[in-house]
């Protein structure tokens, strides 16, 4: 499996200890510069020093900041794109089905899990979302309605109780196929994939209106919807819900510094901050899939008659390896244990800030309030664990440039090319991925100081507020870079 080798080999996480230690996934010693609890205390001193300035120093303003707009792209331009979007679709789709079955050579499966997956988020984080602007479900649907007029006419109302739990349940699965599916590597299962997600979301927008499935049901334009709010560019007439993005009316972009759309004061639903923890949690259970402490549960649970015979029990009934069910079963828990421990953190935010005389708002209030403060963590997250793949396994679209279908083409004289893996350094690796992870931490509590000015009535109450949160975030920290330091197995 090409993916999962240049995964392996790209997941260049590092050892825990000041002794020499096999790099995580890189084939090489490597040794942390420092003994890795400075590197943790440094970290936590960071989040809580950035607390301090806030508070004592000079507190920042509850607004919203301001932005500059820019003239959007012209119509037939963007048309273009996104017809080229959709037709490149096509053509990988079709690649995963006629082309050679072997994950090296067929372009399918690296386009899915390394240029869309990881480019498309990193673009949306980092300059804006692209997806919103040139999402191919829209662009078909919109075909489909001119070839057959009667689609859609009559949407039905979509149940407010749904929110956007579709998109909740969506994503799981999705990360499920990312993670613990076997077959995810098979062109043409991704193909067939991709087939039946196409025509179910087709069905579901002329169910209940196009927009407002991307705005709540799909998953994807809500992820990339996530991670385009802390980017630069913004859609004037781009949605900012808490369910998602919205159709925009184009014309416009809005230009603000990074972080800036976390800050708008919408009210968002808890179905979407069950979304967003999600997404924090898929990506700290897959470091945390390949460490020690993993492989130490996974012997517990063979090492114990009782859970041995649960699980092969389950092996007969659901066909799937006894492997695959532990690893579904480890991936359900990690939104089980970030979901409680947020929703125990707003509490303990509710509590101190009236103890302070602010409001007594709902504890659902405050969480809902605070949410998009966690995602320059989810940012942050991203980068540090795709970018080395993005920069070695996004290599290999080179050759599949001259040869898509693995059947041996040399369209453009690249087939032959080989990756170049020595381009990451593991220092700077690993300066990078914690640089990253503090920098989206201290940004996580800048955004959530600033929502407790707007939300709570005094500035005392505001920043007692935010000694739970910083504690959380300390945790995910820590939490993070103990992940990056561990040995890879397996």
């Amino acid at each position: 499996m090409r993916i999962g080798l240049h995964a392996l080999a790209c997941a260049v996480v590092f050892a825990a200890t000041a002794t020499p230690a096999r790099a995580h996934g890189i084939g090489q010693t490597f040794v942390l510069p420092l003994p890795l609890w400075l590197w943790l205390t440094g970290a936590a001193a960071s989040i809580v020093l950035t607390f301090a300035v806030l508070v004592f120093l000079r507190a920042p303003t509850a607004g919203r900041g301001s932005s500059h707009v820019w003239p959007s792209l012209p119509q037939p331009a963007l048309t273009t794109l996104r017809a080229i979007l959709l037709a490149l679709l096509a053509f990988v789709t079709l690649a995963g089905f006629i082309g050679a079955q072997d994950a090296y050579g067929n372009v399918l499966p690296v386009f899915v899990w390394v240029l869309w997956w990881v480019g498309f988020a990193m673009v949306a984080a980092l300059i804006g979302d692209v997806w919103h602007a040139l999402n191919p479900f829209r662009t078909l649907y919109r075909a489909l309605t001119l070839l057959v007029p009667s689609i859609g006419l009559r949407p039905r109302s979509y149940p407010a109780w749904l929110g956007a739990w579709p998109a909740v349940a969506i994503f799981l699965l999705f990360a499920w196929a990312e993670l613990v599916w076997e077959g995810n590597d098979s062109p043409r299962n991704l193909a067939t994939a991709i087939v039946a997600y196409t025509a179910f979301t087709l069905a579901a927008m002329a169910t209940f209106g196009p927009e407002l499935w991307l705005q709540r049901g799909e998953a994807f334009s809500i992820a990339f919807s996530v991670f385009g709010r802390f980017a630069p560019i913004q859609a004037a007439g781009q949605a900012t819900t808490g369910e998602g993005v919205g159709g925009g009316r184009g014309g416009e972009l809005r230009v603000r510094w990074w972080g800036a759309g976390l800050l708008s004061g919408e009210a968002v639903s808890v179905s979407f901050l069950v979304f967003v923890l999600a997404m924090l949690a898929t990506v700290t259970y897959d470091g945390f899939l390949e460490t020690p402490a993993f492989v130490a549960i996974l012997n517990a649970v063979y090492e114990s008659q009782n859970l041995f015979d649960v699980l092969y029990s389950l092996v007969d009934w659901t066909g799937l390896s006894d492997l695959q069910l532990l690893e579904t079963f480890a991936l359900l828990c990690a939104p089980l244990l970030f979901v409680p421990a947020y929703a125990l953190t707003a509490v303990a935010m509710r509590g101190l800030a009236a103890s302070a005389g602010g409001p007594r708002l709902s504890v659902r209030a405050v969480a809902t309030a605070f949410v998009l403060s966690l995602v320059p963590i989810a940012v942050a997250y991203h980068l540090s664990h795709y970018f080395v793949l993005l920069l070695t396994a996004g290599q290999s679209v080179i050759v599949f440039v001259s040869d898509p279908m693995g059947w041996g083409w040399d369209l453009f004289g690249t087939r032959d090319y080989v990756e170049n893996f020595s381009i990451v350094n593991p220092y700077v690796f690993w300066y990078t991925a914690a640089t990253l992870i503090v920098v989206g931490h201290v940004l996580a509590v800048y955004v959530a100081h600033v929502i407790a000015l707007r939300l709570f009535a005094t500035a005392r109450a505001a920043w007692l507020s935010q000694l739970p949160m910083m504690a959380l975030m300390i945790a995910y920290t820590v939490s993070s870079l103990w992940i990056m330091a561990q040995p890879m197995v397996g």
